[in-house]
């Protein structure tokens, strides 16, 4: 019931990317001004969203090369997001499309104070029947960051379809870094106790985490934040980071440990902000390891100096407050301008004899 990419038809090489992102793709739509309830919203303005979608765009627009692998429907809406995406220069060759299931569409209710509330249309979503058959090598094993998230591994097909993308990748661990930012969402799993111990096993072949102190008591039984994050970085990854929201986030690593304030912003809409400092943090870890080096990217990720792990944190905070400032989760992320072009150097006129 779905069609590959067209352009990873046999024989069409992918789209160059440095970072490859795994999962949902949906729409998200926003009253056109805060403090009401969805109810009574007269006018919607549309976004793209999802946890991985938002991250794509993130990453490009401080200027990681990204390619984004999902399923969206064959409608209007999923065109939308496909041109959306295109326009924000993310490769699309990944992205397949379900004949029948639509596009996921999100309504988010949001408060005075940004704060908000979700009313989830995804009975299935396109994104959720994405299959092992669409996770093409080809599409997954490009540049040197594969990203995921949980809400794919909360039911099948699309949990088939994320250990199968993770199986593909962990055979080129030499050349790649693994991430992920757990964003656990209980409304999605239909048994949510199978939530923890998965989470728990895939983390295991991360080398970057990303989680919420929310989510410490469920996958680790703590809510302490320190030792939340030391049992998530035992498990195997070499960069946990906690976000806490308005009160900072958390980093543990081999170098130390190290808290990071949250900006003083005004907020307007929340959504996305956690999504930002993940691009924040993986663009400027993606920078830091830029070059020639002998060890593979999880040995020399795993020894960068704090200094260098403290400024990626720094940055993440940083696009995620800017994030708040506006309705939408993508709206307010700055884009790093380009290079100034070189100038052109006037050929030597020769001297006449």
């Amino acid at each position: 019931m779905v069609s590959a990419p067209l352009s990873l038809r046999p024989g069409a090489p992918p789209t160059a990317a440095d970072a490859v992102v795994f999962g949902e793709a949906l729409v998200d739509l926003f009253p056109d001004s805060s403090g009401l309830l969805l109810e009574d919203v007269e006018r919607f303005v549309r976004h793209p969203g999802g946890a991985p979608c938002n991250l794509a765009i993130g990453l490009a627009r401080q200027g990681i090369p990204t390619a984004l692998v999902t399923q969206v429907g064959a409608d209007a809406f999923g065109r939308f997001l496909k041109k959306r995406l295109q326009q924000e220069g993310i490769a699309i060759d990944g992205i397949s499309t379900h004949k029948s299931a639509r596009t996921g569409v999100t309504f988010v209710s949001v408060s005075a104070t940004g704060e908000r509330s979700f009313l989830f249309y995804r009975h299935p979503s396109a994104d959720m029947m994405l299959t092992p058959a669409e996770c093409s090598p080809q599409a997954l094993l490009r540049g040197r960051l594969f990203h995921f998230g949980s809400s794919t591994l909360a039911k099948e097909p699309s949990r088939a379809a994320t250990l199968a993308a993770l199986a593909v990748v962990e055979k080129q661990r030499h050349t790649r870094l693994i991430s992920c930012d757990v964003n656990l969402r209980p409304h999605l799993w239909p048994e949510f106790k199978e939530a923890p111990p998965l989470v728990r096993k895939v983390l295991a072949s991360c080398d970057v985490v990303k989680l919420t102190d929310d989510e410490l008591p469920i996958l680790c039984g703590t809510e302490s934040i320190e030792a939340g994050a030391a049992a998530v970085r035992k498990l195997g990854p070499s960069v946990v980071v906690v976000t806490m929201g308005e009160r900072g986030a958390y980093l543990d690593c081999p170098q130390g440990t190290a808290y990071f304030a949250a900006e003083s912003i005004p907020v307007v809409d929340t959504t996305g902000a956690g999504d930002a400092f993940t691009a924040g943090l993986l663009a400027t870890l993606l920078v830091c390891l830029s070059g020639p080096g002998a060890a593979s990217l999880r040995e020399r990720i795993a020894e960068l100096p704090l200094e260098a792990l403290k400024r990626a944190c720094t940055h993440g905070t940083h696009l995620a407050g800017q994030v708040c400032t506006q309705f939408g989760a993508t709206t307010a992320l700055p884009r790093i301008p380009p290079p100034p072009p070189v100038p052109k150097v006037p050929p030597i006129q020769k001297r006449k004899r």
